[in-house]
């Protein structure tokens, strides 16, 4: 009886408990304040997922990839909607140039589910057994260095460290990962969008700081950022979402192609000082490999939403590189380059 008991007794401060009471938009912090306890429904329902999902969690992992990637190829297939998505997206950037003339778009965007469903599968076994399992299995091919100068440099200044990343590879495996290994137990607090459900809201804040880090959902989030950065602890957020709520996104090249693009930890950065750095991801069959960019040379222009612009732009264009060496590995099913005026017009559009 000991796996029906929901392991989410009590939830990250933040996180929806299911009652209604709670607005799943707002402030998040994962340190500060109280966490509020989780409704009997929301207990009830994570207990049944780690009572069915355990037995998936001790799967050989050459069973468990492979049955992933199958999830994942099958969604493509029965998920019109996000396979409609993730075809435009490729063909859209290919036709202006930004990917190779012959990338096969059809078999990028499967693989990118497959690579998804891989990616599922690792996470619950995650969820279940923490990282052991894959500790071997994970490393960093390039800027060990940089990640050493930017933790030197934010531990001078008092700062915090800004870590940058995007949605390719296993991300939510390879954060925990960097956060386990290099900062320890307490010192990395994810940022993150609520998912608009009480129980998938729980369950990611649950995987995101069952390693002992902290999580923040990112709208509404700003104070307990900034509380973080002031208190020399670590943020880790992705830039590869669409910014469209409250017209906060700037219209900058993403792929080439202007995108919608939160530039907000980034000024929380500059405003506290703080060192900023790009983290990558890329699996190669069971093995997660992590690059670690050069220590963002921060733009001196003396306007300040120009120095803004100016670092978004570049370590937009750095994952975009990235993400043309690996395109299979991307996340294509999210529409990146909508804009308000484009889904008020089709709430369907992609741009």
């Amino acid at each position: 009886m000991a796996l029906f008991r929901s392991k989410i007794k009590d939830l990250p401060p933040g996180v929806p408990d299911g009652s209604g009471k709670d607005d799943p938009a707002g402030p998040s912090p994962a340190g500060p304040g109280e966490a509020g306890a989780p409704s009997p429904g929301l207990r009830l329902a994570a207990g049944l997922f780690r009572l069915t999902t355990w037995p998936l969690a001790w799967l050989p992992t050459s069973l468990g990839l492979a049955l992933g990637a199958a999830a994942g190829r099958l969604a493509f297939r029965l998920s019109p909607r996000r396979r409609r998505i993730a075809l435009a997206n490729i063909e859209m950037v290919r036709a202006a140039g930004h990917l190779p003339a012959g990338l096969d778009a059809e078999a990028t965007a499967r693989e990118s589910f497959a690579n998804l469903g891989r990616g599922a599968w690792e996470a619950l076994k995650f969820f279940h057994r923490g990282l052991g399992p894959f500790w071997t299995h994970c490393r960093v091919e390039e800027g060990l260095e940089s990640l050493r100068e930017a933790q030197a440099l934010a531990e001078a200044r008092g700062s915090g460290l800004l870590i940058v990343t995007g949605h390719i590879g296993n991300w939510e495996l390879m954060c925990q990962y960097a956060a386990a290994r290099f900062f320890g137990r307490g010192r990395v607090h994810i940022v993150g969008r609520s998912l608009g459900s009480p129980l998938a809201d729980a369950l990611v804040a649950r995987l995101r700081t069952s390693g002992g880090q902290g999580f923040i959902f990112k709208t509404g989030g700003a104070k307990a950022m900034l509380e973080v950065l002031r208190g020399g602890g670590s943020l880790g957020t992705l830039i590869d979402q669409a910014a469209i709520v409250n017209q906060e996104g700037l219209p900058l090249p993403f792929l080439g192609l202007p995108a919608l693009t939160n530039v907000g930890p980034l000024r929380l950065a500059r405003r506290n000082n703080s060192p900023v750095i790009m983290m990558l991801f890329r699996r190669e069959g069971r093995e997660h490999i992590m690059k670690v960019l050069p220590l963002l040379d921060k733009s001196a222009d003396p306007d300040k939403k120009e120095a803004l612009i100016a670092d978004a732009v570049f370590l937009n264009e750095a994952l975009s590189d990235f993400i043309r060496q690996y395109p299979d590995q991307w996340l294509w099913g999210h529409r990146r380059w909508k804009t308000p005026e484009g889904v008020a017009g089709n709430p369907a559009s992609i741009t």
